[in-house]
């Protein structure tokens, strides 16, 4: 059974498109014009009653008011009157609607920055360009903080293996910043005459080292320094005998230094003692005298073993991205009122960057599906009183949050879906989105069963109906987060509605994640109708399995059937002299050149081993230091620079062996 909580959504950002073209078709200098005169003005208002304004542009293509009185306007008698009055209704609607959206966008859409736009032009196509110049300045923030950790594990003379493997990435999870939140940011702090994009990169560049903290911690640690040896050839040496006046020679086996090799385990290997012989010194065929030379001569066996010695490390932490650094780049006080509103800087730029939301997303929600960033993410599961088992399956059900549209009937295996925001035909009945393409992503019920299977490989059953019978009622003040909440609303045939309990916010509001249709997807709320759910908890589930948090892999390959599974610590190098030491610039311990796809890991795995990671297969190829010769779970892939090896971070996954060795 699917999610009856609300009725499918229009598509506001189709209805933009609409009016754009047919104001384009009106005239684009006159819309242009009215369009900038008002939106100084007129955006103090809309911003304010963002969601209606997108419910106009919702009403505009599906009909209603103003879809009646287009229709009264079209059975006047004379055609003028008709052309007049829809050219003034569609543009009074555009300036309405697109007054409400961030200027910087408005800008560029109708030209008014003085660069005419392509005819094609759109809110999705103007709000993507923005999007890549906003993305490519945090990237530079996140680079920043990449190469000052670098920087502070040089200049402290830290261990830089031990300081490598204890960097806690939490900015390589996701974006951890909203676009349309920095957009409208901008654009309020600004009137419309000032703002561009120019400006608007320059601003967010110049706090570019306040975007992702840095905080460090030393600590000292027992490093492992591997035994060193060397192995020896055998040689054959012509040695001097003095008889007499003359020399004689004799042939000898003996043993020179071939290799340096080093071991990270004890080992017993054969001993060698110096020799210094008498070699001939020639003049023709006669020896004339002769010279020291030193060699080797095996003694017996010797064993070997590593040492360890305490050194300093740096611990560093790259925290989430910042967003109270937006506030201080374009210059604005947050809880200031805004112009002659009685409205804060805050709540304009929430409901400006909602109402962008909507158009791109075409989520006519009331905003609940922003994705939280890391920072949120992570403050929120960490306030809760669960174990990590409840953690997990939580942290799961909130990586969805604002990230994917509710979708009819919709469903999907363990992972993230590529299909998910892609337009797909509904097909289930009984939804008035029956059908009507629409964004695909989960219903309340698919929500719920992804999440379980997601986190715990747990099959909590299908629909509403299917997912009531596998649960125990539960009472109120027993919930934890990962119960489930059961709506039937005003029908009696069934459940209308499943919500997963998120747990309690600051102030104590009891909070849930779910697949909403009035929410347009995934959102994370506390919804009026809460007093109204019955309370179940899943049966059958280990509430204290052990977790796995590295991200899920739905990818699938072609190398047949895996020989078995592992866990893995995967780290990362590059071939440079900090990752590498003196085997910088060389071959790896196989003998081939480093390149992408290639991974070290113990000599417990053959050369030729192939080991798949989040979907991408890899051969071993190369060894490690200690810390990986030591550690059968250790995974270290070869990457192409410094920089990536550091941004890609550490991370445990679940990894699959298709063979072993060549």
């Amino acid at each position: 059974m699917q999610d009856n909580e609300g009725k499918g959504n229009d598509n506001p950002g189709k209805a933009a498109s609409q009016l754009i073209k047919a104001a384009r078709q009106t005239g684009l200098e006159t819309t242009r014009q009215a369009v900038a005169n008002s939106s100084a003005a007129m955006v103090k208002a809309g911003v304010e009653g963002g969601k209606a304004v997108s419910e106009i542009a919702v009403g505009t293509a599906a009909g209603g008011p103003w879809g009646a009185i287009l229709s009264a306007a079209w059975s006047m008698r004379h055609t003028l009157y008709k052309v007049l009055i829809c050219i003034c209704l569609v543009m009074l609607v555009m300036v309405v609607i697109l007054s409400s959206l961030p200027p910087i966008i408005i800008k560029s859409l109708f030209g008014i920055d003085g660069e005419k736009p392509d005819e094609n032009t759109t809110i999705e196509s103007v709000f993507s360009e923005m999007s890549e110049y906003v993305v490519k300045a945090v990237d530079e923030g996140y680079d920043y903080a990449i190469d000052k950790v670098d920087k502070l594990i040089e200049k402290g003379g830290y261990d830089y293996e031990l300081s490598k493997e204890a960097i806690n990435n939490m900015a390589s999870g996701s974006a951890g910043y909203d676009v349309c939140y920095i957009l409208a940011a901008y654009s309020v702090s600004k009137g419309i005459k000032d703002i561009s994009k120019d400006d608007m990169i320059s601003k967010l560049g110049k706090v570019k080292e306040k975007m992702f903290l840095v905080t460090t911690e030393e600590k000292v640690g027992v490093k492992q320094i591997p035994a060193e040896y060397h192995t020896y050839k055998e040689v054959k040496v012509k040695v001097a005998v003095k008889e007499g006046d003359t020399y004689k020679t004799e042939d000898k086996t003996l043993y020179e230094v071939d290799e340096t090799k080093e071991s990270n385990k004890e080992i017993e290997i054969d001993a060698y003692k110096a020799v210094e012989v008498e070699t001939p010194v020639y003049s023709g065929s006669t020896i004339t005298g002769t010279e020291k030379k030193t060699y080797y001569e095996k003694n017996g066996k010797e064993t070997i073993k590593p040492t360890e010695e305490e050194v300093k490390y740096l611990e560093c932490t790259i925290h989430p991205f910042d967003n109270t650094v937006i506030a201080s780049a374009f210059g604005i006080k947050l809880d200031a009122i805004y112009g002659m509103l009685s409205i804060t800087y805050s709540e304009v730029i929430e409901n400006m960057a909602s109402t962008l939301k909507r158009f791109v997303y075409s989520v006519t929600g009331g905003g609940e599906s922003v994705p939280l960033t890391d920072a949120e993410l992570i403050e929120f599961v960490n306030m809760q009183d669960c174990n990590d088992t409840r953690k997990h399956i939580l942290t799961t059900a909130l990586s969805l949050v604002g990230k994917v549209p509710y979708f009819w009937g919709g469903k999907s295996a363990p992972g993230w879906n590529d299909e998910w925001n892609t337009p797909k035909l509904v097909t289930a009945v009984g939804s008035s989105s029956t059908g009507t393409i629409r964004p695909y992503g989960l219903d309340c019920s698919g929500f719920t069963a992804w999440v379980y299977s997601t986190a715990l490989g747990k099959d909590i059953g299908s629909g509403t109906s299917g997912q009531f019978p596998n649960t125990t009622a539960v009472a109120k003040k027993d919930l934890l987060p990962g119960d489930l909440g059961f709506y039937k609303g005003s029908s009696t045939s069934g459940w209308n509605h499943v919500l997963m309990f998120a747990g309690y916010d600051k102030k104590g509001n009891m909070m849930w994640v779910h697949s909403s249709s009035s929410g347009g997807g995934v959102v994370f709320n506390s919804p009026s109708y809460i007093n109204s759910l019955v309370l179940r908890r899943p049966s059958g589930v280990d509430y204290n399995a052990k977790v796995d948090n590295s991200k899920n892999s739905t990818k699938t390959n072609a190398a047949g059937e895996p020989l078995y599974e592992i866990e893995v610590d995967v780290t990362h190098y590059c071939n440079c002299s900090k990752c590498c030491g003196k085997w910088a610039g060389g071959n790896t311990a196989s003998g081939k050149k480093p390149a992408s796809g290639m991974v070290a890991m113990s000599s417990h795995y053959p050369f030729g081993t192939q080991i798949m990671i989040k979907g991408t297969m890899y051969t071993v190829e190369d060894r490690g230091g200690s810390g990986i010769e030591n550690d059968i779970h250790r995974v270290d892939i070869y990457v192409s620079d410094h920089n990536t090896a550091l941004k890609m971070g550490r991370y445990k996954a679940k990894a699959k062996i298709y063979r072993l060795g060549r």
